[in-house]
C-alpha cells in the first residue's frame, strides 16, 4: 500500500471502511437479533409514545394495540398490505382475521390480498404487536386503488392497555419530560451559574500560562514553545505535578464518596468476593458482570488477599478504588510517552496530549470507581507505547514483540474489547514487514512470538467458555449468560446515528437522543450518573460545572476533529506504519461501539469509556489539531491555550467534592435508597440546617420523617418545600403521599399539581390512583390507571391496581388482562395469580361464559399465568358448554413455549388439553415429563397432581375439576 498511487490508497481505504460498514448494515436490515428498524419510504415504524426510562426491564412479551379507521367511497378492485412488526403480529380488518403466516424473521415484509376484507364505507385496521425485549413497533402499508394508507402519526396506539395515545414515529427521539426522574440540568442554565468562576479561572490560566512559559524558558535545552523536545527531568516533573493533583482530587474524595457506587460497582465486587472465597473462576452465569475476562479481578482478590482485606470492608473498597487510580496515572504517563514519540521535537503537542489525558472527564469521574475499565486501558496504551517502539526500530528483538505479545494478552485477558486493538497492530507491523522486505525467519521472530505469547497469556480463558457455552465471546444480555434484560429506548433507527444536539442543551442521558450525543456526554461528564437512573440518587459532583462544562468542550473536540481529519488526509496521501495503528485502532474501536449499540440497544450501551482504549489516538489527534490550529499564530495559541486552561480545572473542578449542603443530603439520600432512616435524616436535617430554603433537601427530610414514623414533622418539611418551590412537581407529589394518610382530598389535589407541573411524574400518577381507588372514585381512578400506563407501562402495581378498580365496575375482562400484566411483570406475585385466577372462574361461570371466554382467549396478554388457567379451565372444567379442548390445546402450547416446557404446572395443563382432545398416548408423555420436573423441584403439589392426571390418562380418562375461586 505504501507503493501505491494515491487514488489507489483512498479506493483501498474506502474498501477497508466500507465492509465493516456494510456488514453493520446487512445485521440492522436482516439479522432479527439485532433490534434495528431499518427505513422503508412506504411506510413509517411507529410505537407508542410511552416515557423514556432508566431501569432495565424483564424480559416479557408486552403488546401494543395500534388502530386506524380509513373510508372508502367505492369497492376497491385491488387492496394489498404490506406489514411487518417487531416482533409478533395479530392483525384484524373490520374484525376479521388477517391471515399472515409464520416468520422465521420478524423483519420480512409479509404481502397479503385484503380485498375480501374491506367494504365501502368505514373500514378498521387492529394490529396488536407483541415483543419481550423492545416496545412493540409496526410498520404497515395497505394500498387500495387510489387510496394508500400507511402506518405514522395519524394511528392510536394503547401500550398494555393504557390510555389511547397518538403512535410516534420510531426514528423521532424519545425525550424525558417534566416529571422524568432523569431529567436534569440545562447547559445554558448551568453556565449563567458558573461564569464567574469561569472568569476566576481565566485569571489562573493566565498566571499559569505565563509560568509554564517562564518554566519552560529556563531550561538550558530547551525554549518555551521552540521546535525541540522536552527533557526527562521536564517529563518527570510534569508527571509528578500530574499524578499530585490526581492523588488530593481522591484523598479528598475518599472519604466523601459512599462505598459502593459506580457503574455496577456490586456486580464488580461480587466477581472478586468470588474469587476471594472460592479461590477459582466464575463461569458468565455465576453472575452479573461474571461475563468478564479474569485479569483485574484476580489481581483485585490478590491484592486484598495480602493486605488481608474483603470485600465487605470499608478499607477494602478503597483498596480498589486506588488501584483504579493508580491505573489511570499510568495510563496517562503512557499516552504522554507514546506522544513523545509521535512529536519527538514538540512540546506544544505533548502537552495538550498530556493534558487530555490527565483532565478528561471521562478518566477522572472514571477513576472513582471500581471497575475493570481503566486497567484495560492502560493496557492498551502499553501495548500502543510498544508498538510506536519497536516501528522506530529497524530490526526489533524478540524479546521486544515478545513483550508487546504478552501485554497484548494481558489486556484481553482483562476486558474482550481489546482485540479491537489486534488489526490495526497487525496492520502496522505488517506493513513495516513488507516495506523492508523480511524473511520469513523474521516474520516467525516477530509478529509469530507476539502471537505465540499472547494467545499463551489469554488463550486458555476464551476456550474455557467456548467449550462450555459454545462461543468465545459471551456477555450478560446473551440468553445464554442467564441473566435477560433489555433497557430503553430498546431498539435504533439509522436517524440515531447521525443526530446530534441534545447533549450540548440537556446533556444528562442525552444518549437517548442518539449516538453521537451518547458518546459526547460521557466523554465529556459523568451524564450517566454513575450508573443511577434516578439524577436525584447521583454523585456529588459539581454538576452545574459539569454540564456548563458541555460546552467548554467544544474546544477540544474542535481540535481531535481536525486532527483525525488531518491525519487521514496524511495517511490518504502518505501514509506511514503509525497512520495504520492509530487510525487503525480508532476505526475498530468506533465500529466495535457501533455494533454493540446495535448488539444491545440500550441508552447505558453508548458510553465513551467503552472506548477508552482508544484514548492514545484520541490524544494524538487533538495534540495535532492544535499544532495545524495554532501553528504560526500566536494570539491564536494564547486564546486556544487559555480555553483549554479553563476547561481543564472546569474539569477538575467539576468532580472535586466539597463538604457543603449538597453533599449532606446526597449522603442523606444514600442512605435512605438503603434503608437506614436514621442516617439519612441526620444527614438531610444538616443539609436544611445549613441551607433553609432548599426545597429538595426539605422534600427528602419530609420523605425520610415519613418513614421513622413522624407524620406531623414530615407533612410540615413537605408544605415547607412547596412552599420554598411551588412549581416543583417532586415537592407536591411528597406533600401528596404524607398527606394521603390524613386527608385524601388534599392528597389527589396535589398529586394533580404535580402531574400539572411535572406530566411524567410516575409517582405521583401511583399516589393519585390509590387515592381515588381508596375514596371509592371508581371511574376517576381508571381513567388515572389508564393515563399512568401511559408514563410506566411496567409497573406491575398500576396494573394491579387498575384491575381492582375494574373489577368494581364489573368489567372482568379489563381485569384478567391486568391482572394478567401484573403477572407478567411480577411473575411470583401471589396475590395477583389469585385475583387473576378469581376473576376467570367469576366469568366462567357468568351468564354468557363461554363467549365471555372466547373475548379473553382474543384478548389475553401473552401471559403463561393465563394461558396455563385458561387452558386449564377450558380443558377440565365438568360444564361442556366450557370445555374447549382444541383452543385449550394451543393456549397451553403457547405457555410451554414461553416458558421453554421446564414449568410442571403448564406441562400438567398441556397434558390435560390433549387428553380432552383424546390424544391420550401425549397427555401421558407430559404428565410424566410434569412429574420428573416436579419431583426434582420439589414441588410436592404438581407432583401430586400429576399423578392423578396420570392415573385418569391410562385409563383413557380426560380429567375433570370444578373450577375454585
Amino acid at each position: 500500500m505504501l507503493l501505491m498511487k494515491t487514488w489507489h490508497r483512498a479506493a483501498l481505504i474506502v474498501v477497508c471502511v466500507g465492509l465493516p460498514v456494510a456488514f453493520l448494515a446487512w445485521l440492522g436490515v436482516r439479522d432479527p437479533g439485532i433490534n434495528f428498524l431499518s427505513r422503508d419510504a412506504r411506510a413509517e415504524w411507529i410505537l407508542f409514545p410511552s416515557a423514556v426510562q432508566a431501569r432495565a426491564h424483564s424480559i416479557v412479551s408486552l403488546d401494543t394495540l395500534f388502530r386506524r379507521a380509513f373510508t372508502l367511497d367505492t369497492r376497491p378492485r385491488m387492496a394489498r398490505l404490506n406489514v411487518r412488526a417487531a416482533k409478533r403480529i395479530d392483525l384484524k380488518i373490520n374484525g376479521v382475521q388477517v391471515p399472515l403466516g409464520a416468520k422465521s424473521n420478524w423483519k420480512n415484509i409479509s404481502t397479503v390480498d385484503v380485498l375480501v376484507l374491506l367494504r365501502v364505507g368505514t373500514n378498521t385496521i387492529d394490529a396488536r404487536v407483541f415483543n419481550a425485549d423492545a416496545p412493540p413497533a409496526l410498520w404497515l402499508s395497505l394500498c387500495a386503488d387510489r387510496v394508500t394508507l400507511r402506518s405514522d402519526q395519524t394511528w392510536e396506539a394503547s401500550f398494555t392497555g393504557s390510555a389511547w395515545r397518538s403512535a410516534v414515529p420510531a426514528s423521532a427521539p424519545r425525550l424525558p419530560r417534566a416529571g422524568n426522574l432523569i431529567s436534569g440540568e440545562q447547559t445554558f442554565d448551568s453556565a449563567a451559574k458558573v461564569w464567574p468562576i469561569w472568569l476566576a479561572f481565566g485569571g489562573i490560566a493566565v498566571t499559569i500560562w505565563l509560568a509554564g512559559g517562564y518554566w519552560l524558558s529556563r531550561s538550558p535545552k530547551v525554549g518555551a514553545m521552540t521546535s525541540r523536545g522536552l527533557s526527562r527531568w521536564q517529563v518527570c516533573a510534569l508527571l509528578l505535578v500530574v499524578a499530585s493533583i490526581w492523588i488530593c482530587l481522591f484523598w479528598n474524595n475518599a472519604g466523601l464518596l459512599p462505598l459502593r457506587v459506580g457503574f455496577d460497582s456490586q456486580s464488580h465486587l461480587e466477581y472478586i468476593r468470588y474469587i476471594e472465597e472460592r479461590r477459582a473462576l466464575p463461569l458468565p452465569n455465576e453472575g452479573y458482570e461474571m461475563f468478564q475476562p479474569p485479569l483485574y479481578y484476580v489481581l483485585s482478590a490478590s491484592t486484598l488477599s495480602v493486605l488481608g482485606q474483603t470485600t465487605n470492608d470499608a478499607a477494602a473498597i478503597l483498596t480498589l478504588r486506588w488501584m483504579t487510580m493508580l491505573f489511570g496515572i499510568a495510563h496517562f504517563t503512557l499516552v504522554l510517552l507514546s506522544l513523545r514519540l509521535l512529536f519527538p521535537t514538540q512540546i506544544g503537542p505533548q502537552l495538550i496530549g498530556l493534558v487530555l489525558a490527565a483532565f478528561l472527564p471521562m478518566q477522572l469521574y472514571l477513576a472513582h470507581f471500581v471497575t475493570n475499565e481503566t486497567l484495560a486501558a492502560a493496557l492498551a496504551a502499553a501495548v500502543i507505547y510498544l508498538s510506536l517502539r519497536l516501528l522506530r526500530i529497524e530490526n526489533g528483538s524478540t524479546s521486544g514483540y515478545g513483550l508487546l505479545g504478552f501485554v497484548l494478552g494481558a489486556a484481553i485477558l482483562t476486558k474482550t474489547t481489546a482485540v479491537l486493538l489486534m488489526p490495526a497492530l497487525f496492520a502496522a507491523l505488517i506493513s513495516k514487514l513488507l516495506m523492508q522486505r523480511a524473511a520469513v525467519a523474521t516474520w516467525l521472530r516477530t509478529l509469530g512470538v507476539m502471537l505465540v505469547v499472547c494467545f499463551a497469556v489469554c488463550g486458555w480463558y476464551y476456550i474455557r467458555i467456548w467449550l462450555r457455552f459454545g462461543t468465545p465471546f459471551l456477555g450478560n444480555w446473551d440468553p445464554a449468560a442467564g441473566f435477560p434484560w433489555w433497557q430503553d429506548l430498546g431498539y435504533h433507527t439509522l436517524a440515531d446515528y447521525f443526530r446530534f444536539g441534545r447533549s450540548l442543551i440537556a446533556p444528562l442521558f442525552s444518549g437517548v437522543a442518539g449516538f453521537g450525543d451518547g458518546i459526547y456526554s460521557t466523554l465529556w461528564g459523568d451524564a450517566l450518573c454513575a450508573g443511577v437512573s434516578d439524577v436525584s440518587a447521583r454523585l456529588p459532583w459539581n454538576y452545574d460545572l459539569m454540564v456548563a462544562g458541555y460546552l467548554l468542550a467544544l474546544a477540544p473536540t474542535a481540535m481531535i476533529i481536525v486532527g483525525a481529519t488531518v491525519a487521514f488526509g496524511r495517511c490518504v496521501r502518505k501514509p506511514t506504519a503509525n497512520d495504520f495503528l492509530l487510525l487503525g485502532l480508532f476505526g475498530a474501536v468506533t465500529l466495535g461501539l457501533i455494533f454493540m449499540t446495535l448488539k444491545v440497544a440500550s441508552y447505558a450501551q453508548v458510553k465513551a469509556f467503552y472506548g477508552l482504549s482508544m484514548l492514545v489516538p484520541l490524544c494524538f489527534f487533538g495534540a495535532l489539531g492544535w499544532e495545524i490550529v495554532t501553528r504560526g499564530r500566536r494570539l491564536l495559541q494564547f486564546a486556544l491555550g487559555m480555553l483549554l486552561v479553563v476547561w481543564t480545572m472546569n474539569s477538575f473542578a467539576s468532580v472535586w467534592i466539597r463538604h457543603s449542603p449538597t453533599q449532606s443530603l446526597w449522603l442523606g439520600i444514600r442512605s435512605a435508597y438503603e434503608h437506614k432512616y436514621d442516617v439519612a435524616a441526620s444527614e438531610i436535617a444538616k443539609a436544611v440546617n445549613s441551607d433553609p430554603s432548599n426545597a429538595t433537601a426539605r422534600r427528602f427530610l419530609a420523605l425520610v420523617l415519613d418513614y421513622l414514623n413522624s407524620p406531623t414533622e414530615a407533612l410540615e418539611q413537605a408544605e415547607r418545600a412547596v412552599e420554598l418551590n411551588p412549581a416543583d412537581s417532586a415537592c407536591h407529589e411528597q406533600l401528596a403521599e404524607i398527606a394521603a394518610k390524613q386527608d385524601l382530598e388534599r392528597a389527589i389535589s396535589e398529586a394533580r399539581r404535580a402531574l400539572e407541573l411535572g406530566p411524567e411524574n410516575a409517582f405521583a400518577y401511583y399516589v393519585l390512583v390509590n387515592c381515588l381507588v381508596q375514596s371509592q372514585r371508581d371511574e376517576e381512578a381508571i381513567a388515572a390507571a389508564a393515563d399512568a400506563l401511559t408514563i410506566s407501562p411496567f409497573s406491575a402495581e398500576t396494573h394491579f391496581t387498575l384491575g381492582l378498580a375494574v373489577v368494581r365496575k364489573g368489567d372482568l375482562l379489563n381485569a384478567i388482562n391486568q391482572f394478567a400484566y401484573a403477572l407478567l411483570l411480577r411473575p411470583d406475585w401471589t396475590e395477583a395469580q389469585a385475583k387473576l385466577r378469581g376473576a376467570l372462574v367469576l366469568l366462567a361461570n357468568s351468564a354468557e361464559g363461554p363467549r365471555h371466554l372466547q373475548d379473553v382467549v382474543s384478548l389475553a396478554p401473552d401471559s403463561s399465568t393465563i394461558l396455563n388457567d385458561l387452558a386449564w379451565l377450558l380443558a377440565t372444567s365438568p360444564d361442556p358448554a366450557l370445555r374447549d379442548g382444541q383452543n385449550a390445546v394451543r393456549f397451553a402450547e403457547h405457555g410451554c413455549a414461553l416458558t421453554g416446557s421446564k414449568n410442571p404446572t403448564l406441562l400438567s395443563t398441556l397434558a390435560a388439553a390433549y387428553a380432552e382432545v383424546g390424544r391420550f398416548s401425549d397427555a401421558i408423555n407430559k404428565g410424566e415429563e410434569a412429574l420428573s420436573l416436579a419431583r426434582s423441584a420439589g414441588n410436592d403439589e404438581i407432583a401430586t397432581l400429576s399423578e392423578n392426571l396420570l392415573t385418569s390418562f391410562r385409563a383413557n380418562r380426560p380429567y375433570r375439576e370444578e373450577p375454585k375461586l
